[in-house]
């Protein structure tokens, strides 16, 4: 019982950690977009000094959406180590995943220069699966 509570230790605080992402204004598509664009600069991968965001291929964009993916997909590993070996850990660190990934965006909702997607949700979702199922694969190859 005192591994689980470790774990869901974890939890808490990657939770913590994701809402704080959440709440401050630091992190607003605006704003690391300008910082992505210069360090795209420096590294020469782009040569344009338009600080917007430019859609679907931007450097923005892309990370942005792999924060949402790996950040939710961490979130759902560290669910199911504080769940397993339950019947339905996976099936239970999936939901607890996207329910947190869903009141996240709620709460972005009421945040200044924030957005609430559900696209976004929708990728948090992926993350959880895809890690998730690498999981369950890994432990069926060697066990």
């Amino acid at each position: 019982m005192k591994h689980k509570w470790f774990w869901w230790g974890f939890v808490l605080i990657w939770c913590g950690v994701i809402f704080s992402f959440s709440q401050f204004s630091m992190f607003t598509g605006a704003n690391t977009a300008k910082v992505i664009h210069h360090i795209a600069q420096y590294l020469g991968l782009e040569g344009t000094n338009d600080h917007r965001d430019s859609g679907v291929f931007s450097w923005n964009f892309i990370i942005r959406k792999f924060a949402h993916l790996s950040a939710f997909g961490f979130l759902a590993f560290l669910v199911w180590k504080a769940v397993f070996p339950n019947r339905f850990s996976y099936i239970g660190a999936w939901c607890f995943t996207v329910l947190y990934a869903a009141s996240d965006e709620w709460h972005q909702s009421f945040r200044p220069g924030r957005t609430a997607l559900f696209s976004d949700v929708l990728i948090d979702a992926a993350g959880a699966f895809i890690v998730l199922l690498f999981i369950r694969f890994y432990i069926r190859r060697h066990h």
